[in-house]
């Protein structure tokens, strides 16, 4: 069966196309086809280790001390953090559950873009997918800068060892600490493989910088995707168990320090000392920018979805690996910020790696090192899910025939999709070297909620178009979860910065281009 058997052709010709929809059951059969199938190891508790290897570490390592302190021109929630993280995990909590039901109706690669083909059209299914190649692809270049502080904390604290600034600076803010951002000619030059050089006199006028460590991390773990998503598991259940475990240990030491230790009066001074200006020191308007911030952080569950062609029971052990890993990181995640902005004053919350500095707050230098590990381990595991999410539904567009066949071939002997996983891994590990951390979390967020959003209208529309669908999966209480799902993604987008804004609308004009200058030319066969 070809890629193109699996779509409902359009009833005329034009941009009848674009609404052209896949059918539900067609697909499954494709997804059997020896030539595209992939290799079914996965189980439910496999899927809460993706889940929970995924979510935590991002959030909690690299943005919890911006988002409570503020960062360049987002406002800081202050300790109502914790609040933000009450929001996001509800509106995540919807979306879960929309998510659930679809991937146990449909378990194939490629998640909220498969969905939205099956409900809402090609053209709508481009769009999901586009932002969802954005979500993962720029949301692991900005964990792999996060990754990059963490190793150089733990050289510097520990051993004494300072990494020359150009290998672990990215190239972007390199040129703008250095004002050479208003010359556009210099910023061409800052570029490490700018060729050709006309003057080396000329290019020694900017300092040289790449974030060779992130680089490095992307492309190893490329390598142990293409080897195949059973070892990929294995890896990361070790790295998320000493993760999770530090990340205990930090609960624990902080619950010591601030009622075993005698020292409430900082838990005082530092929620409450003038009430709610203190708790929210910039009120809903931050606690919202925060929640919009750290959603970023959510996109594990997503990832858990698009390896449901690769489970072995996806109609039950999908739900389990979804809603568990949600409900585990969204604990661990509250009572993190609470002791972080318990311990530490909001000016004093180191924004680059937030819970090591609440150690050394404590007085606890020697933690520090246990930390830097958990957070080298946390951040490697979200490299390996994020980079699998992304690379499944990269595979899943160009397996219906909106990219180069190519795209859609799989190993022969690792039976993983071993083309895109491999330009997906060099586009980040790029990426990665030249951009900063800020400016990649608030470009990947909108990503994220865009598929949110739709994934619950979509559930809602097969409700009355396709209603005698099995659904071993359902969401209950009717429609009030998609609903709400839909109401909490627009709330929480409201709260991002025009730049997310202005960039997405790049990255889709982009995609526009790519979609009505090849993906639409490409022919289409009806069903017989």
């Amino acid at each position: 069966m070809s890629s193109t058997d699996v779509m409902e052709a359009p009833k005329s010709g034009g941009f009848s196309r674009l609404f052209r929809r896949k059918n539900l059951d067609k697909i499954l059969e494709q997804s059997q086809n020896q030539e595209h199938s992939l290799k079914k190891t996965l189980g439910a508790f496999d899927l809460v280790i993706f889940g929970v290897g995924a979510m935590i570490g991002a959030g909690i390592f690299v943005l919890t001390g911006a988002a409570a302190a503020g960062s360049g021109s987002s406002l800081g929630a202050g300790p109502a953090l914790t609040l933000s993280f009450v929001i996001t995990g509800m509106v995540c909590a919807f979306c879960a559950m929309c998510y659930s039901e679809f991937a146990s109706m449909v378990p194939i690669s490629g998640s909220a873009y498969t969905y939205t083909f099956s409900t809402l059209g090609e053209f709508a299914a481009w769009i999901i997918g586009w932002a969802l190649v954005l979500e993962y692809s720029v949301g692991n270049m900005a964990v792999a800068v996060g990754w990059t502080g963490s190793i150089k904390e733990l050289l510097h604290a520990s051993f004494g060892i300072t990494v020359p600034p150009w290998m672990v600076n990215n190239t972007v803010s390199t040129v703008h600490s250095m004002e050479a951002i208003k010359n556009p000619d210099l910023l061409v030059k800052a570029i490490p493989f700018t060729f050709p050089f006309t003057d080396v006199s000329e290019i020694l006028i900017v300092q040289k910088a790449f974030n060779l460590p992130a680089c490095l991390i992307i492309l190893c773990v490329t390598w142990l995707l293409v080897r195949g998503v059973s070892e990929s598991a294995k890896t990361a259940a070790v790295m998320v168990f000493i993760k999770t475990a530090v990340v205990l240990l930090f609960i624990v030491m902080s619950g010591w320090f601030l009622f075993g230790g005698g020292n409430m009066h900082v838990l005082h001074t530092n929620w409450f000392a003038d009430g709610w200006n203190t708790f929210a020191p910039n009120g809903w308007k931050g606690i919202i920018t925060g929640a919009s911030l750290i959603f970023f952080a959510y996109i594990g569950f997503d990832a858990v979805s698009t390896a449901a062609e690769e489970t072995k029971n996806p109609q039950k052990d999908i739900p389990i690996g979804i809603i568990g890993s949600l409900i585990i990181c969204t604990l661990l995640y509250i009572l993190v910020t609470a002791a972080i902005t318990a311990i530490v004053p909001l000016d004093q919350i180191n924004t680059e790696a937030a819970v090591v500095g609440a150690m050394y707050s404590m007085g606890i230098e020697w933690a520090s090192i246990i930390i830097s590990l958990g957070a080298i381990a946390g951040l490697t595991s979200v490299l390996l899910v994020l980079q699998m999410g992304g690379t499944r539904v990269f595979y899943a567009i160009a397996r219906d025939g909106l990219l180069p066949k190519l795209l859609s071939k799989v190993h022969p002997k690792f039976q993983t999709p071993h083309v895109c996983t491999i330009i997906t891994g060099v586009f980040v590990a790029i990426g990665a070297g030249l951009l900063p951390i800020n400016l990649l979390a608030e470009m990947c967020n909108i990503g994220t909620l865009g598929a949110f959003l739709v994934v619950c209208l979509g559930v809602m529309l097969l409700r009355f178009t396709d209603p005698n669908r099995p659904r071993p999966f359902r969401t209950p209480m009717g429609l009030t979860f998609p609903i709400l799902g839909i109401i909490g993604c627009l709330v929480v987008m409201s709260g991002l910065p025009l730049t997310t804004w202005v960039v997405t609308i790049g990255w889709f004009i982009i995609g526009m281009v790519i979609y009505f200058g090849y993906s639409y030319r490409m022919p289409i066969k009806e069903d017989a």
